[in-house]
């Protein structure tokens, strides 16, 4: 007696797959087009500073009343720091809302592959595989067993690489300079602002031009960040599978994987 699932026969349940993937590729079209659209702003020493980030956790711009210069540049430097944190902040919470309300309207689409389905499936092809274990020859189904084998050790290797990996990730810092090292700005591996150091030497600058200096140091901190990250991966590529040679798309791949556009851990 064989088993009967709802939503039709196999070509039926594929055209159905079909069209929910074009409802999933719609849904991740709105919200990277929302994400786009998304700024976050944030301020510091009474509105004397401000600083504005995208969707992407990325600063847009910081900008410097010519009246904060009274301070000191300690104080600055926190106020700085302050002001940035809250401008990404406010750019994770809104791009947060938008890929947990795509997460809603994606899960109630109907699973026309369920688990019972495809439990069923896999069953089915068992069968298939050992009714044809004769034909294939005892070789060559050893050498398939082989390679079954292979690919489980190497995805176990891959997921106890993720749970490390992620960690190490979390470890990375950023560091970037400018205005001749009179401006230090250390970020994570998600382009979160750890510090900003403003020394006394760079509050001789003209209040527009050590705004610009500020952005450009957070910069080259994130760039650093990512730079660390990418090795990383790519390191960890060439040890999970020596002899193989990755370019810079199976890295970007992995590195996408690994750590999404302004993700941070909770």
């Amino acid at each position: 007696m064989s088993l009967s699932f709802p939503g039709g026969s196999d070509l039926e349940l594929l055209e159905q797959m079909i069209r929910q993937a074009e409802d999933v590729m719609r849904g991740l079209a709105d919200v990277q087009a929302g994400i786009r659209q998304v700024t976050g702003e944030g301020e510091g020493a009474d509105g004397l500073v401000r600083a504005r980030a995208d969707g992407r956790g990325e600063v847009t711009s910081v900008t410097l009343d010519p009246r904060v210069m009274r301070l000191d540049a300690a104080a600055l430097s926190a106020e700085v720091t302050k002001a940035i944190r809250a401008a990404q902040d406010a750019a994770k919470e809104r791009t947060d809302e938008l890929v947990a309300a795509a997460q809603s309207r994606l899960s109630g689409l109907a699973a026309p592959l369920d688990e019972t389905f495809v439990r069923y499936r896999f069953d089915q092809l068992a069968q298939e595989l050992d009714a044809g274990a004769d034909a294939f020859g005892p070789r060559s189904i050893n050498q398939h067993s082989g390679d079954l084998d292979q690919d489980a050790e190497r995805a176990a290797q891959i997921e106890a690489w993720l749970e490390d990996g992620q960690r190490e990730i979390e470890a990375v810092t950023g560091h970037g300079r400018a205005a001749d090292g009179r401006i230090k700005v250390v970020t994570t591996a998600y382009g979160e602002v750890r510090e900003v150091v403003i020394e006394p030497r760079a509050m001789r600058l003209p209040s527009r031009t050590l705004a610009e200096e500020l952005l450009l140091a957070l910069r080259r901190a994130q760039q650093d960040a990512e730079r660390q990250t990418r090795r990383m991966v790519g390191d960890a590529l060439r040890e999970l599978a020596p002899g193989e040679s990755f370019g810079p798309d199976a890295v970007d791949e992995w590195f996408g994987g690994v750590l999404k556009p302004f993700e941070r851990p909770e």
